[in-house]
């Protein structure tokens, strides 16, 4: 992820919206219909990961609290929350 002025971050998802912005500006223009039915469609993706950050962070001091390192703590709500899900669609 990337830093940005005084130590605020952007996310794997905002990181690829700057991207393909750079790279497909168009696909942002808000004047056109193309433009804004992007905008519209994609959005909620970056609402729902603010969601999820925020549910994660909750969910992993209510899990682990402080028994383990926040190292451990965090990787075991991520495979928890997210690999058992892939899991379960590959099959």
């Amino acid at each position: 992820m990337k830093t940005l002025k005084h130590g605020v971050m952007k996310t794997a998802l905002q990181e690829a919206f700057s991207l393909l912005e750079e790279l497909h500006p168009n696909l942002f223009d808000i004047h056109t219909e193309k433009g804004r039915t992007f905008v519209n469609t994609f959005h909620k993706f970056l609402e729902l990961e603010k969601e999820q950050i925020i549910k994660s962070h909750k969910d992993a001091y209510l899990i682990c609290g402080f028994e383990h390192s926040a190292e451990d703590c965090s990787n075991e709500y991520y495979f928890e929350t997210y690999e058992d899900q892939r899991s379960n669609t590959n099959n």
